[in-house]
C-alpha cells in the first residue's frame, strides 16, 4: 500500500467567493433528516480530474487485482483507506482478484463521477441527503448504511476560547453568537461545502426567531462573507498560524479531534450550540452500473459489513467519529477538545429556507457592478409629519447598503431631477468603479459615503425626469457591461415622470419600454430595479420599466421599511430571472 493517506481528487483552489454561473450551478436544495445538500456542476477541468482519479487510485493500490473503487468524503477517507487495507490483507487469496481502493473527493465531485467512465462501486458522502441529489443518474444506488456520526460544532482555537469566550466555564453558545460575537468569525464557503451551508441555515433559523430584520441579518452575513475560506483546511491553518486571534468557524467535531492530534501545540476546542446542531452520517452507498459484475456487488456488501463491524466502529471512534448511534470513545473529553455526550440535533429546515439563504449569500458575496440612482426632486424634501424626510430615509438606506457590499464590488451614484445638469436632468456624483479604488483623498467607498451623507444638503430640487434618467442609467451600465459581475441599476423615486410646463417634453413611457425591451439581452442582462417611496410613486410605470429588463419593482409605503426593501432588491440582483 503506497502511504497511509487516501488520495484526493485534484481540486483547483477556489477563491472565497464563486461567480454564479461560471463554475457552480445550483440545481436544487434538499433538507432531509437534519442533513443539508445542494448539487454542484463542476468546471470542465475539475470534472475531468475527479473522473480520472478512481482509475489512478486503483492502479496505485491494487496493482495485482481489479479494484473495488470507493469514493469517500475527505473527512472519513483516510480511516476508510486503513479499513480497506485491513480488508485486502484479510481477504488474501479468497478475494477472487478484487482489491478495495479508496479515493477522497467532496460529495459534489463524487456526484459528478457517478455513472461516468470511472464511476465508483461504493460512495461514502458526508450526508445522506446527497443521495437524493444523485438520483436519476445512469446508476442505481443501493441502500445507504451509516458508518459514523459527527455533529457540526463551532470551532475556536483554545487561546481564543479561553480569552474571548470564557471557555471552559462557558462551553455552550448560541448560533446567533456566531454573527454577534466580538471574536473574529469566518465560514467555509457554503457554495462548496455542507459545513458552510449548514452554518448559514442554522444561523438564519435562530436569528429569525429573535425577530431581527432581514437587513440586520444581511449585514451580519456580509461581514462573514468577506472572510469566507475555501475549505476547512484553510480555516484550521489560521488556528495554527494565529492561535491567539484565529477566527471562529464551523466544522465537524471529528475534524477538531484530528486537528488536535496533528497540532498539539495549537489546539482547537469544539463549542456546542444551545439550540442544537446538525450531524453528518457518512452513509456507505452501493453504486450499481449496468456493467457491474456480481462479484463486485458481493465485495461491496462485504466491505460495508466490514466497515460497520464493531472493530471498524472502534477504529472510526479512535479517529474522532462517533458510532452511528452517536457514541464517542469512553476517553472523549476536554483533552480532545470535544465532549462525550452527543448534542441535540435541530429540526430539518424546509427546502425553501435553503434556497433563500443561499440566494442571500450569493447576493452578498458575488461580485457586482451596480448604479444606485436617487430622486432629488423637490418632493423628496416635503415634510408630511414623519420623523424623517424621504431624502433622509434614502440617505440612511444607502449608507446601510454600502456596509453590505464586498470590497471587490463596483458601485457609483447618480442623482436626478429636472434641475440637475440641464439638459440631461441627471448627474453622476461618483463614477462606477471598485469600492477599494483610490478616489481623491480616499477610496471610492469613502467618496460614496461622503456623497450619500450630503444628499439632504442639496438645494437643487426641481421636478422628476424619471423616464429620461432610467434610460440613461440603463445605457450607462449596459455600455460598460462586465460579464464577470451582476450588472444592475437600482432607481429610487417618490413620484412620477413630470416636468414644468415650460420645459420641452422628454421621453414617454411607451418609448422607454420599447427601447428597454429592444436592448434587453438575457445573455448579458442588466437589471433595472425600481423602488417607489410613498403613495405618490407611479408604481404602474415602475413595474413596467422593471419588467422590461426582467427585474421587479418595489413599493415602500412606510419610509422606515426602505432599508429592508433595499436589501430585497440587492438579493434580486443575483437571482433574476429565476426568483
Amino acid at each position: 500500500m503506497s502511504g497511509r493517506h487516501a488520495q484526493r481528487a485534484r481540486r483547483r483552489r477556489r477563491s472565497p467567493v464563486w461567480p454564479i454561473g461560471v463554475a457552480v450551478v445550483l440545481l436544487g436544495l434538499i433538507a432531509a433528516g437534519g442533513y443539508l445538500v445542494y448539487d454542484v456542476v463542476l468546471a470542465d477541468d475539475e470534472q475531468q480530474a475527479a473522473q480520472g482519479q478512481a482509475d489512478g487510485q486503483a492502479q496505485s493500490e491494487c496493482d495485482d487485482g481489479r479494484a473495488v473503487s470507493i469514493v469517500a468524503a475527505p473527512g472519513i477517507a483516510t480511516v476508510l483507506e486503513e479499513l480497506a487495507h485491513q480488508y485486502n490483507e484479510a481477504a488474501g487469496d479468497d478475494s477472487d482478484g478484487l482489491c478495495a481502493s479508496v479515493t477522497a473527493a467532496s460529495p459534489a465531485e463524487a456526484a459528478e463521477m457517478l455513472g461516468g467512465e470511472n464511476s465508483p462501486d461504493m460512495w461514502v458522502p458526508d450526508s445522506s441527503a446527497w443521495i437524493q441529489r444523485a438520483a436519476g443518474r445512469d446508476v442505481t444506488l443501493g441502500e445507504p448504511q451509516p458508518l459514523a456520526l459527527s455533529p457540526l460544532v463551532l470551532v475556536a482555537s483554545q487561546g481564543v476560547a479561553r480569552e474571548q469566550l470564557g471557555w471552559p466555564d462557558n462551553a455552550e453558545f448560541s448560533w446567533s453568537d456566531f454573527v454577534s460575537s466580538d471574536a473574529a468569525v469566518t465560514i467555509v464557503d457554503p457554495m462548496s461545502s455542507t459545513e458552510g451551508l449548514s452554518t448559514l441555515l442554522a444561523v438564519q433559523a435562530v436569528v429569525n426567531q429573535t425577530g431581527a430584520e432581514q437587513a440586520e441579518v444581511a449585514q451580519a452575513m456580509s461581514a462573514v462573507a468577506r472572510s469566507a475560506v475555501a475549505d476547512v483546511d484553510e480555516a484550521y491553518a489560521q488556528v495554527v498560524s494565529e492561535p491567539s486571534a484565529a477566527p471562529l468557524f464551523h466544522a465537524s467535531e471529528q475534524s477538531v479531534v484530528e486537528h488536535n492530534r496533528q497540532n498539539p501545540d495549537q489546539p482547537a476546542v469544539a463549542l456546542y450550540p444551545a439550540e442544537g446542531t446538525v450531524a453528518f452520517d457518512y452513509p456507505a452507498v452501493p453504486v450499481h452500473a449496468a456493467e457491474t459484475a456480481s462479484s463486485t456487488t458481493e465485495a461491496v456488501q462485504e466491505l460495508i459489513e466490514a466497515f460497520r463491524s464493531d472493530a471498524a466502529t472502534s477504529t472510526l471512534q479512535e479517529a474522532g467519529f462517533r458510532s452511528p448511534q452517536g457514541e464517542a470513545l469512553e476517553s472523549a473529553g476536554v483533552v480532545d477538545g470535544i465532549r462525550r455526550s452527543m448534542p441535540e440535533t435541530m429540526p430539518a429546515p424546509e427546502p425553501q429556507a435553503a434556497e433563500a439563504v443561499l440566494r442571500q449569500w450569493a447576493a452578498l458575496s458575488i461580485d457586482m457592478r451596480m448604479l444606485p440612482v436617487i430622486d432629488v426632486s423637490g418632493s423628496m424634501w416635503e415634510d408630511d409629519g414623519a420623523e424623517q424626510l424621504p431624502i433622509e430615509v434614502v440617505r440612511d438606506a444607502n449608507l446601510a447598503a454600502l456596509d453590505l457590499f464586498p470590497p471587490t464590488s463596483e458601485l457609483g451614484l447618480w442623482v436626478f431631477s429636472t434641475e440637475e445638469d440641464p439638459p440631461d436632468h441627471w448627474r453622476e456624483v461618483v463614477e462606477i468603479g471598485p469600492l477599494s479604488e483610490e478616489v481623491g483623498d480616499g477610496t471610492r467607498l469613502d467618496a460614496l459615503v461622503q456623497a450619500t451623507n450630503a444628499l439632504p444638503d442639496s438645494d437643487v430640487r426641481g421636478w422628476t425626469a424619471l423616464y429620461d434618467t432610467a434610460w440613461a442609467a440603463y445605457q450607462e451600465v449596459k455600455d460598460n457591461y462586465d460579464p464577470n459581475r451582476v450588472n444592475s441599476v437600482v432607481l429610487l423615486t417618490d413620484g412620477e415622470d413630470e416636468r414644468p410646463p415650460e420645459m420641452a417634453p422628454g421621453m414617454d413611457l411607451e418609448t422607454l419600454l420599447a427601447q428597454l425591451r429592444a436592448q434587453h439581452d438575457s445573455a448579458r442582462p442588466v437589471l433595472l430595479i425600481t423602488i417607489g417611496i410613498g403613495p405618490d410613486a407611479d408604481m404602474d410605470a415602475l413595474q413596467q420599466i422593471s419588467e422590461a429588463t426582467g427585474a421587479s419593482a418595489y413599493q415602500v409605503q412606510d419610509p422606515a421599511d426602505l432599508e429592508e426593501v433595499f436589501f430585497r432588491a440587492m438579493v434580486e440582483r443575483q437571482c433574476r430571472p429565476d426568483c
